[in-house]
């Protein structure tokens, strides 16, 4: 693999902040410089600033296509897994790992640190290329680079693994995205006896738009599930499996940069949260993060921050007093009514749950322009009425 040349170097940083599709319209090439691999280069710099700023930092670092980019994890999604390893550390009899989907290498460079002996396994060529100059910048010891396929390697390994990662290729072979275990490259469901018959334990990467439910029908021996948000969104799910075991599985809620919910589906079922009969004006609005709306713990939830929900389905909750970590968003109550009472409203933000019309066939009906400082949630009470509430939020 040609690495950047001096030339190529300079113009990188000389234009390290600049849009590069407008870098790309007054390029030329030569034989000292490459256009479309410079701005591989910048994009991927500017990339990584948001992602993992330590890598971007880092000059001696290549960058391959876009599309390994846009899959690979951030600073906030590896820290996850990275507990993971740790709290499992002293159960697990080898010390050794593979990432049998080796990709960038982010998940890799971090998850691998402890062990005494560390396997990435890609199928494609250039990114392992791209790796072992990269391992390399980021000073990794006790790495093995594998240009293969990560199945074959499991299954014709003569050992075992203290712990195996995988992140299946969420698209088919037409580009579009997928969700569904099964229909993921390559498909874990097909091989997980492989998968836990050679390691202690397996951490797989799937879909954060994939039904929870379908971790526990579809994989084997599931642990731990992990629900992983940023700022929050929902960015990944992770199962965690573990040979023999035959529990019920906790749920672990991430987001940014710390847990901020465990537990467990049947404690969820026995709870029994309150629900508010009567709204004022001057209450307080929560809106849960998508990892929590992912994860569903809602009667938990509003046990732990005592607090009432709105109904059963909206999954939005009230109180007198201001939660000030409450995982979500925060509003104050500032008007309550029924939609008709809102019209003269020009503008605003505008939020449907467990309502019969969507956002934007609401926004149409009132005439309201998208966007400003006045939040409207349109929602229905435990009694069945239909009601409207203008917030600000904090």
């Amino acid at each position: 693999m040609v690495l950047v040349t001096t030339t190529e170097k300079k113009y990188i940083h000389e234009h390290i902040d600049n849009d590069v599709r407008d870098l790309a319209l007054r390029m030329k090439e030569n034989e000292d410089f490459r256009p479309k691999f410079v701005l591989q280069q910048i994009a991927g710099i500017q990339a990584m600033k948001r992602k993992m700023p330590q890598w971007a930092e880092n000059e001696d670092i290549i960058y391959p296509v876009h599309l390994s980019l846009e899959q690979c994890s951030s600073e906030f999604t590896t820290r996850p897994k990275s507990d993971i390893i740790r709290r499992y550390c002293d159960k697990i009899s080898e010390k050794n790992y593979a990432d049998l989907t080796g990709g960038f290498g982010v998940d890799f460079s971090v998850m691998s640190a402890g062990f005494g002996r560390s396997y990435y396994v890609e199928r494609n060529s250039e990114l392992c290329e791209i790796a072992a100059n990269n391992f390399h910048a980021l000073k990794l010891e006790n790495y093995e680079i594998i240009n293969g396929d990560g199945v074959e390697f499991l299954k014709n390994f003569d050992g075992h693994f203290g712990a195996v990662f995988i992140d299946p290729a969420r698209r088919s072979k037409s580009g579009s995205k997928t969700v569904r275990i099964s229909d993921c490259e390559p498909d874990v469901v097909g091989f997980q006896d492989v998968l836990l018959e050679k390691t202690d334990i397996a951490i797989i990467k799937l879909s954060p738009m994939l039904d929870i439910s379908e971790c526990t029908s579809q994989l084997k021996n599931v642990a731990e599930i992990h629900v992983v948000g940023v700022d929050g969104e929902c960015k990944e799910l992770l199962a965690v499996l573990i040979p023999g075991f035959n529990e019920e599985p906790k749920i672990f809620v991430y987001d940014t940069d710390r847990y901020i919910h465990i537990f467990l589906r049947s404690d969820e079922a026995n709870s029994d949260a309150e629900t508010a009969t009567n709204l004022e004006t001057g209450m307080y609005l929560y809106e849960p993060n998508a990892a929590i709306m992912k994860a569903a713990p809602f009667n938990l939830l509003a046990e732990h921050y005592f607090l009432e929900k709105i109904s059963d389905n909206s999954h939005l909750y009230v109180s007198k007093k201001l939660i000030d970590d409450f995982p979500g968003r925060r509003f104050k109550i500032m008007k309550i009514g029924g939609v008709k009472d809102f019209k003269h409203i020009e503008k605003a933000n505008i939020t449907v749950r467990n309502f019969p019309m969507k956002a934007d066939e609401l926004r149409k009906k009132m005439k309201i322009k998208d966007g400003g400082d006045i939040y409207l949630f349109a929602t229905t009470m435990a009694d069945g009425r239909k009601i409207m509430l203008e917030t600000a939020r904090f």
